[in-house]
């Protein structure tokens, strides 16, 4: 999800790491003036706006030399509508929250109330991972860090789409969630265990996570408009989400608005900030001043910031720059709520979010102590995409490479493969035989032992209903598609649609799996990760 990100394959950020990652890259040589960024910044998030006119809005906050330069609005909250996104309109940021709750356990650190080594059960004791080895091993670090052995979004249905569990209940879901790879031996990004990370903090402090944040980072930064958690927004002035809605699947077809989702606040400490460009910027200063903004006092120590920067697992290696990604690098890794990374020469801190409707991105050029960030109001790649490489391009002074026109491209190759494969996905293998039951014989609870239960019910004569009972959004009917192979058709449109397969021995239904639907939904609809058995 949230990293992601919506459309997880297409936002994840980059990371990579070098021998000189630790040390403070030095300011180019004739760096431009504070300010210039600023206005070709400015110039350049109007060409994208007029090159994707189906974009309805952006947010966009940019500090040079520590010094807040631009923070500024562009567009509409809304499609079709008149109300301008300005400097103070907020938008759900998600995974860039995962930076703030690392500077959080950093401050516990520095407190001796935390340590970054020590077992997650010294503080959590009823913490368990499904591995015992792993739960004995796991450390507060571990939490942060994505190499853990879980899956891609294993758990995620605990916190997405609309969930109902509690924080509580998404720890001790833990204990069930499959363990994909060796302990620290690979990278897979999660969610849950920053949910973790939040209950440590609580644990040590004795308040909620949302708690620390507001007092130890938003109110002495003077971030005024923020809100750690969705469901603190109320009446504040806020974009609204959209996405292409199909068909044939979420991220094609016209733009539509979503309904927003205030719904995110068990996984706060994962993704659940939203703040405005002029807010936003306070915090870029803190970060890119090693803990301390200009002229204020510390919030944490220059060898909190560098720890937190620190490349901790290797995400992905490549080739290096192509000639449609110039500033690909070879190495990527991450660190503590920070992927780290090259760009053009420069060291490069940087995080991705994604929810319904909002995807986002903040880049940091420590060594020019500038950076970037973008929030945007849709799910819109080739707009995230033109200014995620356009934005530090232009940080740098320079505007060499058209990303517009390279984010086109790349869509429109990925659009083309979406529409095959999503073609594909719904053609049944099995020529679309009839089930091997009545219909009747499917209906019964199914429970996951990590998720939870899943009902199947009789919706008339000839029909089937289903219901994630722990997910309101996750309703509606059950159609049959291919042998017992059943596809959701959920009422809330704007979900992620799963196929159902129901395992049949001596003529009963003893439990069932799940896949989504569509080839881009987002890895948070973790549905393959459900084990069903009937109740």
């Amino acid at each position: 999800m949230i990293a992601t990100t919506r459309r997880a394959a297409l936002l994840s950020a980059f990371a990579t790491v070098g021998a000189g990652a630790l040390a403070a890259t030095p300011r180019a040589a004739g760096a431009a003036e504070t300010g210039k960024a600023a206005a070709a910044i400015d110039l350049y998030a109007q060409q994208v706006m007029a090159a994707f006119p189906d974009q309805p809005g952006l947010g966009i906050c940019v500090v040079e030399d520590g010094e807040i330069t631009l923070a500024k609005g562009y567009g509409v909250k809304r499609l079709g509508g008149t109300d301008k996104v300005v400097g103070s309109t907020l938008f759900g940021v998600a995974s860039n929250t995962k930076a703030f709750t690392a500077a959080a356990l950093a401050m516990l650190v520095e407190e001796n109330k935390v340590e970054w080594n020590a077992p997650v059960t010294k503080y959590l004791p009823a913490f368990e991972m499904s591995d015992p080895v792993v739960t004995r091993l796991m450390t507060v670090r571990d939490l942060l860090c994505h190499r853990s052995g879980l899956t891609l979004g294993a758990g995620d249905l605990m916190i997405w789409p609309n969930p109902t569990h509690s924080r509580a209940e998404i720890v001790a879901g833990l204990k069930y969630l499959p363990i994909g790879t060796g302990f620290r031996s690979g990278y897979a990004y999660d969610n849950v265990l920053y949910v973790v990370a939040g209950e440590v903090i609580a644990a040590v402090t004795g308040a909620p996570w949302e708690t620390f944040i507001q007092a130890r980072i938003l109110d002495p930064l003077g971030m005024t408009d923020s809100v750690p958690l969705p469901s603190l927004v109320g009446q504040r002035s806020r974009a609204e989400p959209h996405a292409r809605m199909g068909p044939p699947v979420r991220g094609l077809g016209p733009q539509t608005v979503l309904p927003y989702d205030g719904s995110f606040d068990a996984a706060g400490a994962a993704g659940g900030l939203n703040t405005s460009p002029r807010d936003i910027g306070k915090w870029m200063r803190a970060q890119l001043g090693l803990g301390t903004p200009p002229g204020d006092k510390p919030l944490w120590t220059e060898a909190s910031a560098r720890e937190m920067w620190k490349p901790h697992t290797l995400t992905a290696w490549f080739d290096g720059p192509t000639a449609e990604n110039p500033v690909r690098p070879t190495m990527q890794a991450y660190g503590l709520g920070w992927f780290v990374q090259d760009h053009r020469g420069e060291r490069l801190l940087s995080h991705t979010g994604g929810l319904a409707g909002f995807i986002s991105y903040t880049g940091l050029l420590p060594g020019r102590r500038s950076g970037i960030m973008v929030m945007t109001n849709a799910e819109e790649n080739p707009v995230l995409r033109s200014l995620r490489y356009g934005g530090p391009d232009r940080l740098q002074g320079r505007s060499d490479f058209d990303w517009i026109a390279s984010s086109r491209r790349v869509q429109a190759q990925t659009d083309e493969k979406t529409v095959k494969d999503a073609a594909e996905a719904v053609t049944p293998k099995g020529g679309g035989v009839k089930p091997s039951l009545p219909l009747a014989a499917y209906a019964g609870v199914y429970r996951d032992p990590w998720y939870g239960t899943i009902t199947v019910s009789a919706a008339g004569k000839k029909g089937l209903k289903i219901a994630f009972d722990k997910t309101p959004a996750l309703k509606g009917a059950l159609e049959t598609f291919d042998g017992d192979t059943f596809r959701t058709r959920f009422d809330d449109r704007s979900q992620e649609d799963a196929f159902v397969v129901f395992s049949v021995k001596d003529g009963a239904v003893t439990g069932a799996t799940m896949r989504a639907v569509s080839p881009l939904a987002d890895f948070s609809y973790d549905y393959q990760d459900l084990k069903l058995t009937r109740v």
